[in-house]
Parts: C-alpha cells; structure tokens; sequence
C-alpha cells in the first residue's frame, strides 16, 4: 500500500501476511426472500413471466430445476441463446436463482430446496 491512507466505509480492514483485506460488512447483508406475488410483480415482458412460471411449476411439480433445454423446449423454441438470456435477466432482477457453470440450478428465490416438502 505504500505511503497512501485506505479509508473505509461501514467495513473494517484485516492485514493477512502483507496482504489488506477489506471487508465490507455491509455488502454481506442477506436480500430479502421475494414471495410468488412479489416476484410476478417484478417481472416485465410476456417472455419473462413465461419463463418463471416454467420454472415455478417445475420445481412444484418434479422437484428440482429444469434445465435450459427442458425450459425452451416448453417455450416450444428451438435455440438456447434466448432462453438462456432471459434466465440471466430474471437472476439479474433477483426473483430466480442459479449457480454459475451448474446445470439445473435455476430456481425461484423463495424456495429452499433444502427444505421441500
């Protein structure tokens, strides 16, 4: 670090054999789980909400994600790219889940797959 000041905010600074960590405590707080309404309430374009439901009512009736293919194929289209785009959009908006480079690991946020009944 040299001869420069590291100021931070609502976070701490840990030194690791002379290595500055800096831990932001704030960016650690969990999101707040979405319901069912609260998510088709965030949801904006035809595709997106047809998207979820695929997901939603998999997971309801098979109990576990469907893949990229199984959601397209339910779309009744032929290419990933698009499916796999809105995924993305959806995770990004924060109503679906899923694991980097995992298959089937797309998910709704307020199911705990953990916890199924």
């Amino acid at each position: 670090m040299g001869g420069s000041k590291l100021e931070l905010l609502g976070g701490e600074l840990k030194n690791f054999s002379s290595r500055a960590i800096c831990i932001n405590y704030d960016m650690k707080t969990k999101r707040k789980e979405l319901s069912f309404d609260e998510c088709m309430e965030k949801i904006v374009s035809p595709a997106q909400r047809e998207v979820f439901l695929i997901v939603d009512e998999w997971w309801k009736k098979y109990g576990f994600s469907p893949s990229l293919r199984d959601i397209a194929h339910q779309r009744g289209k032929m290419g990933l790219g698009n499916t796999m785009k809105i995924v993305d959009r959806l995770v990004a908006l924060g109503v679906l889940k899923k694991l980097k480079n995992k298959g089937r690991s797309i998910r709704p946020v307020y199911i705990n797959f953990r916890n199924l009944e």
